[in-house]
């Protein structure tokens, strides 16, 4: 888990921290919450720029409570009040799974804030018309009864393709989704967000973009980010062997070399 410290955007349930120097990357993350998204991700990227992770409302917040639940567009929203607070003018981003939505709405929202894009495993690329989600057969029903090791386990198996990658966190996971007002925060959002699709926004961004997904992934399975990445103008795919959602996670070194490249390239 990160020991880094988070500090609010004032007036708002929307947190961040910042650490390092050079051009401003910014970094979010999936419905899963903070987690440990960025835990090897972030240090990497701040030994060479200046590097921002978001954390969308908590699901126990005030702020989810009044929305009922979090959209696509209230976490972009949220993303340009970090973008507004910090002063970015231009900033690249990084989005794993649901934040790829966010920073890809974000993005053909205000095109001249973001010169270069990069999606995780990114979701909403049609896959949930076929039935491809987090909670996969019964798996809210399990959740919203009682919270198992067991029940969690099958859920983060769709995620990562081996358990070490979430073993270690899953106490502190059960813990907080053993909070009925968390719980029901966490699931209202994934209502809301089940049937988003970005595919029509991807004709729109035109800043250079960089997919990069694993060829296990069981929720956006890999066959989805081919057909997408022929619709970015300025898009490249890259396909990872051996992992599923988070590469960032799974791969951590080969997602950084990876990115650092293209950033490189893309020279903002």
């Amino acid at each position: 888990m990160t020991s880094r410290r988070h500090q609010k955007v004032p007036g708002t349930d929307v947190t961040y921290c910042v650490e390092g120097s050079g051009k401003d990357v910014v970094l979010a993350h999936g419905l899963g919450g903070l987690f440990h998204s960025w835990s090897a991700l972030f240090p990497k990227l701040a030994a060479t720029h200046r590097v921002w992770e978001i954390g969308f409302p908590d699901f126990d917040s005030a702020t989810t409570k009044a929305r009922g639940g979090n959209s696509v567009e209230d976490y972009a929203a949220d993303l340009g009040k970090l973008f507004d607070h910090a002063e970015l003018e231009r900033a690249a981003v990084i989005g794993n799974s649901l934040g790829g939505q966010v920073a890809t709405t974000f993005t053909a929202q205000r095109p001249t804030r973001v010169p270069a894009l990069v999606l995780l495993s990114s979701s909403g690329l049609g896959e949930q018309r076929e039935g491809y989600s987090l909670f996969q057969g019964d798996a809210v029903k399990k959740i919203v009864k009682k919270i198992e090791p067991e029940v969690m386990r099958a859920i983060l198996r769709t995620v990562f393709e081996r358990d070490e990658h979430f073993e270690e966190q899953l106490p502190a996971i059960r813990e907080r989704l053993s909070d009925r007002k968390y719980k029901l925060g966490m699931l209202t959002t994934a209502r809301r967000v089940k049937d988003a699709c970005i595919l029509p926004l991807l004709p729109q961004i035109q800043c250079p973009t960089l997919m990069i997904y694993g060829e296990l992934d069981r929720i956006t399975p890999v066959r989805y980010a081919h057909d997408a990445a022929k619709l970015l103008p300025k898009g490249e795919l890259e396909v990872m062997d051996g992992i599923g959602h988070a590469p960032q996670i799974e791969k951590p070194e080969a997602t950084f070399e990876r990115i650092a490249r293209f950033l490189a390239a893309a020279a903002w």
